[in-house]
């Protein structure tokens, strides 16, 4: 991984001592980032814990949670995890599904870093990722602040895999099972 380890390093995304909390859907980026950061946590002198949030919008979803609950007992990883009710949401806020678990999501992970359980979230957007973004926001009509796509640092959010692509993150995994 080493356009990640190239990124953490050179933009200083952890400091020693932080709890970092690992955003895991249970998708094959996320659970890659927990595990890649779990492998080099030592080397960077901090603490992951996994945070998965249930959106119950997919009926397979409470099996995601258990798969994360149970990847992070077996590896001795903290996990927190949520449900939060996005269709629910979306009809309250008269949002779409997508923005309405989005926010959702981010109210837990705010709400982590404010309690101070955790110092940061490590979110596992990649390169593709990236490109898909910029790619809609021009789409869009964002101009220029749009074709900057994501940001590796955007407060207490942070994108190891930013610059990795797809291709590394699934070769990652396969050699990791």
């Amino acid at each position: 991984m080493k356009n990640a380890e190239e990124l953490i390093t050179k933009n200083k995304l952890f400091k020693s001592g932080e709890t970092i909390g690992v955003a895991c859907s249970g998708g094959i980026d996320s659970m890659v980032l927990l595990h890649y950061l779990n492998d080099i946590k030592e080397d960077l002198d901090i603490e992951i814990v996994a945070i998965n949030v249930d959106h119950c919008i997919r009926p397979e979803s409470a099996s995601d949670t258990a798969f994360v609950v149970n990847y992070c007992r077996e590896k001795r990883i903290r996990c927190h995890k949520f449900r939060v009710d996005a269709t629910l949401i979306s009809k309250e806020k008269k949002l779409g599904i997508e923005e309405a678990a989005r926010e959702a999501r981010y109210g837990v992970f705010n709400a982590l870093i404010e309690k101070g359980i955790v110092d940061k979230i490590a979110l596992a957007h990649h390169e593709q990722d990236q490109v898909e973004t910029i790619l809609l926001n021009l789409l869009r009509g964002c101009g220029l602040k749009g074709v900057s796509g994501m940001e590796t640092i955007r407060g207490k959010f942070v994108r190891p895999f930013l610059t990795t692509s797809k291709k590394e993150i699934i070769s990652y995994a396969y050699s990791n099972e």
